[in-house]
């Protein structure tokens, strides 16, 4: 997997920038499966990717 062009995770709710693997801080499982918490790269907020 090359770095240059990490995987979407989806955008940010405030600014919709792209959230990318790379701006993950924090991953964990649910019932419903896999949640991320990420920074978003314009607007820093720790967000839920949607």
């Amino acid at each position: 997997m090359s770095t240059a062009n990490p995987p979407s995770l989806g955008t940010c709710p405030f600014c919709q920038a792209e959230i990318t693997t790379t701006n993950v801080i924090l991953e964990y499982e649910t019932e419903t499966g896999p949640a991320v918490y990420a920074e978003c790269p314009k607007c820093r907020d720790v967000v839920n990717p949607e």
